[in-house]
């Protein structure tokens, strides 16, 4: 099923290599496509496929990446396409802002890809969601991200951890195969649930019709085809707002003599701190 859904990617990728650049996009346009130097990101905005591509000197990274939402108790969960048909804006090669909204939910979500140089095997991509309830009542919110990459551009064999910090909220994860590891840091607020796992299960549960709570698993998984969410639960007030913002990074690991010496500088900096 997942080779499946691989294979209509590719045949995506094919028909959908002109970014719109600098304008307004009506709904009808569903492929946004972001490039910079190294870089190609690639958004399904009308599907849940969601971010279905992120190409790094020519290599995909990324099987799935989007975002559902669920609202009140008792209810199940759906991808923020569902909420309208989206309002595309891309100022430039490499930005895009999506927006969906409707008369209870508003979803933009910001997208900034930052390639690197050619051959490097380093990218960026930062993401910045703002949650507006637009209703006359008060807002039961529960919002997930999604993600399920697949390094150095195969299936399987992938490692994942996730992290929390002093708080108790999820704030970084980091993925690993091979010489090829994404990292997701800055997440700012840190989610309140998160979930390490193996493929298909998040996904099926998320589409599964009833309410979820993700189930705090940090992980280590893997190695194998990993996926993993986060999960805020909120209440808004009507017009009140919650903003998401993250930083993704792939890039290879260093060498071990690379790894050696900047050991070495982490230590002499801790001997001169101590002096």
């Amino acid at each position: 099923m997942k080779s499946g859904f691989k294979r209509l990617n590719v045949s995506l990728l094919a028909v959908s290599l002109c970014a719109i650049v600098g304008s307004f996009v009506p709904a009808r346009a569903q492929i946004v496509t972001l490039t910079d130097l190294n870089s190609v990101a690639q958004i399904n905005t009308s599907s849940q496929a969601g971010m279905f591509n992120w190409s790094v000197d020519g290599v995909n990274q990324l099987f799935q990446q989007w975002f559902w939402y669920g609202i009140g108790t008792g209810t199940g969960q759906s991808s923020i396409d569902t909420i309208s048909a989206p309002t595309i804006v891309t100022p430039n090669a490499y930005t895009a802002y999506l927006t969906y909204a409707n008369s209870t939910l508003s979803a933009q979500v910001n997208y900034v890809l930052t390639g690197g140089t050619l051959g490097s095997g380093t990218s960026q991509l930062n993401e910045s969601i703002h949650l507006v309830n637009v209703s006359n009542g008060s807002l039961t919110l529960r919002f997930y991200q999604y993600s399920d990459f697949d390094l150095g551009g195969s299936t399987g064999g992938d490692t994942l951890q996730l992290y929390r910090n002093l708080g108790g909220r999820f704030y970084e994860a980091i993925q690993s195969k091979g010489n090829v590891v994404m990292s997701e840091t800055d997440v700012v607020p840190g989610a309140n649930h998160g979930e390490a796992s193996l493929y298909p299960s998040l996904v099926n549960r998320l589409n599964g019709g009833t309410q979820i709570t993700l189930a705090d698993n940090l992980g280590v998984v893997g190695p194998g085809d990993t996926a993993w969410a986060l999960e805020w639960d909120v209440t808004l007030a009507p017009g009140a707002s919650l903003d998401i913002s993250k930083n993704k990074q792939i890039s290879p690991v260093p060498e071990p003599g690379t790894l050696a010496l900047l050991g070495l500088g982490f230590l002499v900096l801790a001997w001169r701190k101590r002096r």
